[in-house]
């Protein structure tokens, strides 16, 4: 009788608290584990992002800002001077950017097939994020109806905006 109270006075007490120790250091050894693997994950996040930090700190220099309108439009005029083509600016929002993150420019050139494929060219690798959107050519004609080595070509680009 004496075993039997021994028995389940204290071990059995004993036995379910070292039991419900085990398990809540268990748990304590998995938490431990979960926030030392986001710890390690951050670290990697901080420092891509660093890296990414640096690798884009040149981008504002490339993208359009609200304000620059004269310097975009100056660049286009230039390049129409230097490949010898007639540029002429449809339509435009340059001046209505607001929230938008991409504003866009339609123009019309005439000139010479190689020298419109040269400007075209040129804009696509300016320093600005350039996306020709649309593109239609067609060749130029004399009055007699006979065709010549100029195109008329109408290109509607669109510019990305930091404001």
């Amino acid at each position: 009788m004496l075993t039997l109270v021994i028995i389940f006075g204290i071990f059995v007490p004993a036995l379910s608290y070292i039991k419900k120790t085990a398990d809540e250091s268990y748990k304590l050894r998995v938490y431990m584990e979960q926030k030392y693997d986001q710890s390690l994950r951050l670290r990697v996040t901080r420092n891509k992002l660093e890296e990414i930090k640096k690798s884009t700190a040149d981008f504002h220099t490339y993208i359009f800002k609200t304000g620059d309108e004269l310097k975009i439009i100056t660049y286009l005029e230039n390049l129409a001077a230097k490949y010898h083509v007639t540029q002429t600016i449809n339509n435009s929002n340059l001046d209505k950017v607001g929230n938008n993150q991409i504003t866009s420019i339609s123009m019309n050139l005439a000139g010479n097939y190689g020298d419109a494929l040269m400007y075209i060219a040129e804009l696509e690798t300016s320093d600005y994020f350039i996306y020709i959107n649309s593109m239609r050519a067609s060749p130029a004609f004399t009055r007699s109806g006979e065709t010549t080595l100029n195109i008329n070509l109408s290109l509607t680009i669109e510019l990305y905006v930091n404001q």
